[in-house]
């Protein structure tokens, strides 16, 4: 009878960089001072082409085996105190990303992209979804689902 090996196997748990970025991006999302994260070009392209937003966008994620640092571009609001704001974000993503995942935030990096008024901020906003909401109507029209749906 052949001797059988002794074979150890691991149980490993790992995480993508996304879901980082996620946890980051929702973080942020209520932190007094900050009015968004801005994403790169190719964030603007997915949030065309999807219903909803891009949950990444202004959010980069290096994620090792223990460790995570994390870059943030964000829009501020006019009048508020940025670096407070900055100290909450840091503060919130390193509690979130420990008790979620168990990483250690290494890092957080913070890039203040523009400054706006909270009206300016609005406004920016409605005209933003009012244009996306336009694009999609005409698309539709021509048979183009920009959803990404082949049917209506």
């Amino acid at each position: 009878m052949a001797e059988q090996e002794n074979v150890q196997h691991s149980n490993e748990l790992t995480f993508a960089d996304k879901v980082l970025e996620k946890i980051a991006f929702y973080t942020v999302d209520n932190v007094d001072g900050i009015l968004e994260l801005k994403g790169d070009f190719t964030s603007g392209i997915k949030d065309f082409f999807s219903s909803n937003g891009d949950e990444t966008k202004g959010v980069n994620a290096e994620v090792g085996s223990k460790e995570v640092a994390l870059d943030l571009e964000i829009v501020a609001e006019y009048g508020k105190n940025i670096p407070t704001a900055f100290d909450k974000a840091v503060e919130l993503i390193t509690k979130n990303v420990e008790e979620m995942t168990g990483l250690k935030v290494v890092e957080v990096n913070m890039n203040v992209n523009d400054v706006l008024s909270r009206a300016e901020y609005e406004k920016s906003k409605s005209e933003e979804e009012r244009k996306k909401a336009e694009e999609r109507r005409k698309a539709n029209q021509n048979g183009e689902y920009s959803d990404g749906s082949r049917v209506q």
